[in-house]
């Protein structure tokens, strides 16, 4: 059984940023989601591979504990996973995400046997028309 729940999820840079909310969407989203990107770079085309943290809630009312988080990067072949605190809220650190060739799969998964496991989204990062700035955009089916 899948567990149906709304994962909302921001991208972070680790050092000094420019933060950018996205300004399109393929469908809306059910919260604010960003990417900041260090600066410099004065140019993402430049360097378009980036260390960025990821930040999100589970917006459940009341997480189990020891629940996890997975993100996996389906371009890079790069996995990742994380516990949510007792809130619901979740930090993945210096994800490595290249700006031109992404696809991000998150979802959690709830501990033992009976455990849920929530639904599958995907997530892709673009640089924007700017060349200084990030846009993220939910797939609504698996990019």
């Amino acid at each position: 059984m899948i567990f149906r729940a709304i994962l909302v999820v921001a991208f972070v840079a680790l050092s000094a940023c420019n933060t950018h909310l996205p300004t399109r969407t393929d469908r809306p989203f059910t919260g604010q989601f960003g990417i900041s990107v260090p600066v410099p770079p004065p140019s993402l085309k430049a360097a378009p591979v980036q260390y960025v943290d990821v930040k999100g809630n589970l917006e459940v009312e009341t997480p189990m504990a020891d629940t996890r988080m997975f993100l996996y990067d389906r371009s890079g072949a790069r996995g990742y996973f994380v516990y949510a605190d007792p809130y619901g809220e979740f930090e993945f650190d210096a994800v490595k995400l290249d700006l031109t060739d992404n696809c991000l799969e998150v979802w959690f998964e709830e501990p033992g046997p009976e455990g849920q496991v929530s639904e599958h989204r995907f997530y892709v990062a673009d640089i924007d028309e700017d060349d200084k700035s990030v846009v993220t955009m939910e797939q609504t089916d698996e990019c």
